[in-house]
């Protein structure tokens, strides 16, 4: 669920995909993407242990509202934190943050595992108050350790390399992140359901990132610059300082917000990424109440988890087609025109699960086929943005700009799952859920049509 746009697909190139074998030869971007695979892996089991326990155990109803607070939690510490990381960066040494804030991290995870194995998690437990500071910290420690990932991958790739390093390593983080959450979905139904599965499954997420922590060892203390490397203070009480800058990370922000309004292509870009992530965030309350009420027995909730599992695993196809195909198909269309495309294939995919969700013989594979085709778009049409955007704003302004992207990009997907649980029942109608999705269709194709129609960039 987590996104890093400092470096999301930069600008897509016409060589495609041709020049990774040589971008693989570099052995601190191999080191570096060890880390990020792992902590991207570690952090897709831990999202599948809290949805597993707060979405799919029996003890919890399966409402919309509860979708609303389980996004809210994991989406909204990487908004709010975002603005304040780029300031702790710059006074500590990125590969000290990789490995202590991952070591960090790691203990959180673990001690979440520890708190839902013991049943202290459990609903009115005495441990039920611990959860959500403990999946705060895990979750604002995880915004840390992908702000260093980002911000060290021009130290270890420059040039014309790094256009596409930036595109293709976030991407493969997201496929290390579905693939996290595709282990933890094995191994969930392989335990069982109830405290003790969750509590597994939280456990291989605190593994993985651990090992991600350590493997950062295997960087030099400089290589990937910040703190004394990068002429900054590398003491933490620098660090724990800059935690006090709010006011300069809001002045920050609407100053981002001034700069990218002045730029018409990357502000259009931005709009219509964040109506897209809206439709999206209604979309994913869709699939899980669905999944939960509607195509699998409710007293069934391993079979919701397999099958909404199986939907994510249609989204994570898509994904990779979308990273092989955007490079050059932007290229030869312009990412403007590529993203507008991928637009209209989302509103393919929602008006057609619209029309077919009645039959039950085929509501199933029309949900993994259009999650497949909503992979597609939606990381296509990312990669295309983050191109036009990176491309129009000053370098003076780009990590402002950068910063409200960042928040429009996670707080428009909470916001549309919140217009869905408002409107939504418990155990939605077929014409309710079409009545949501139709509309859904038309945001999409208008996203498109202002994607389409923003100025050329320069």
């Amino acid at each position: 669920m987590s996104h890093d746009p400092r470096t999301a697909g930069a600008a897509p190139t016409s060589t495609g995909l041709r020049g990774l074998p040589r971008l693989l030869a570099r052995a601190d971007l191999r080191r570096l993407l060890v880390v990020r695979l792992l902590s991207q892996a570690g952090d897709g089991a831990f999202q599948l242990g809290l949805a597993g326990l707060l979405l799919f155990s029996p003890e919890r109803a399966p409402t919309p509202l509860a979708v609303v607070g389980l996004l809210a939690l994991v989406l909204l510490p990487y908004t709010l934190v975002g603005p304040l990381v780029g300031t702790l960066l710059d006074r500590w040494r990125r590969r000290s943050v990789l490995v202590g804030a991952g070591l960090a991290r790691a203990g959180a995870v673990l001690g979440t595992a520890a708190l839902v194995a013991s049943g202290a998690a459990s609903p009115g437990a005495p441990g039920e108050a611990l959860l959500v500071p403990l999946v705060l910290l895990v979750l604002s420690l995880n915004r840390l350790v992908l702000a260093a990932l980002g911000a060290g991958l021009p130290a270890v790739v420059t040039g014309r390399e790094l256009v596409l390093a930036s595109t293709v390593v976030p991407t493969v983080g997201t496929l290390a992140l579905a693939l996290g959450a595709g282990v933890g979905t094995l191994l969930r139904l392989g335990v069982g359901a109830g405290a003790t599965a969750d509590a597994v499954v939280l456990a291989l997420a605190g593994t993985f990132v651990a090992g991600s922590a350590l493997s950062a060892l295997r960087l030099a203390p400089d290589v990937l610059g910040g703190g004394a490397a990068g002429g900054g203070r590398s003491s933490p009480a620098g660090g724990v300082r800059a935690l006090g800058r709010a006011g300069d990370a809001v002045r920050e922000l609407r100053d981002g917000l001034r700069h990218l309004a002045d730029r018409p292509a990357a502000a259009r870009a931005v709009a219509a990424l964040g109506a897209s992530r809206v439709a999206y965030g209604v979309l994913l309350v869709l699939v899980v109440v669905l999944t939960r009420t509607r195509l699998v027995p409710l007293e069934d909730p391993d079979g919701a988890l397999a099958l909404t599992g199986v939907v994510l695993v249609g989204v994570t196809v898509g994904i990779a087609l979308a990273v092989v195909t955007t490079p050059s198909g932007a290229a030869r269309l312009g990412a403007r025109r590529w993203g507008a495309g991928c637009l209209g294939l989302g509103a393919v995919a929602v008006t057609s699960l619209a029309a077919v969700l009645p039959v039950d013989a085929v509501a199933v594979a029309a949900l993994i086929l259009g999650g497949a085709l909503l992979g597609t778009g939606g990381q296509g049409l990312k990669i295309c943005v983050d191109a036009v955007v990176l491309r129009s704003v000053a370098d003076t302004h780009r990590g402002r700009v950068v910063a409200v992207h960042d928040a429009v990009f996670n707080g428009s997907f909470v916001l549309g799952a919140l217009v869905a649980a408002s409107v939504l029942p418990a155990g939605p109608s077929d014409a309710a859920v079409a009545a949501l999705l139709l509309p859904l269709a038309l945001v999409l194709l208008g996203a498109a049509a202002l994607m389409a129609r923003a100025p050329d960039v320069a």
